[in-house]
């Protein structure tokens, strides 16, 4: 898994880049989701692009679990993450109506999804490196998040779109720090793989 981590540190990095672009275009689109001509226009603007960046999040990690498959380690959770978020943003996409209601039903699905993965993932980094509180962070927030989500159904559309821009921005963060840091130790790779064959 290390390996596979350390090769795939830019798609990592990729998909901190696109929760950042989504926390960016929500706080943006925040105030004209309060006004009362254009916040049917600026909600639609907001889900599509929030489907379309978390199914390449999605996609840049499957990626990196597929290019690992040969190895015969774990990666198989870094496809179970990613597809869980492809599969989230494809659906934004492609259901014709949606609420906000069906969009927090979806944001907190597939945060539970990426919280679970993340925390599995965290236990195989851990025996290596001692940064895996990137993903144990990034985890646990995924788990709250779901979990505050589904306790504020009843909440306008600002105010949703106010916490995923957060909780966009705190993993968008977080998922660049974890890639830099795997981006630092390929230097030390082939080390890295023998201690964990041991």
């Amino acid at each position: 898994m290390m390996r596979v981590l350390i090769q795939n540190w830019w798609l990592l990095a990729l998909r901190g880049l696109f929760a950042l672009m989504f926390a960016a275009l929500a706080f943006s689109l925040r105030t004209l989701l309060k006004a009362y001509l254009v916040n049917a226009i600026a909600f639609v603007t907001l889900v599509l692009v929030c489907g379309l960046l978390v199914f390449a999040s999605g996609i840049c990690t499957v990626a990196a679990g597929v290019r690992g498959a040969g190895e015969q380690e774990r990666s198989w959770w870094l496809v179970v993450d990613g597809g869980g978020l492809a599969i989230a943003g494809l659906l934004v996409v492609v259901v014709p109506n949606l609420t906000v209601n069906t969009l927090g039903h979806l944001a907190a699905a597939s945060a539970v999804v990426i919280g679970m993965s993340e925390l599995v993932l965290s236990q195989t980094l851990r025996r290596h490196i001692p940064d895996e509180w990137f993903l144990v962070l990034s985890g646990v927030t995924s788990m709250c998040f779901a979990g505050y989500l589904l306790l504020m159904w009843g909440q306008e559309a600002a105010v949703i779109g106010k916490w995923l821009g957060i909780y966009a921005a705190f993993i968008g963060v977080v998922t660049l720090g974890l890639a830099f840091r795997l981006r630092a130790l390929r230097g030390s790779i082939h080390k890295l793989a023998a201690t964990a064959a041991r």
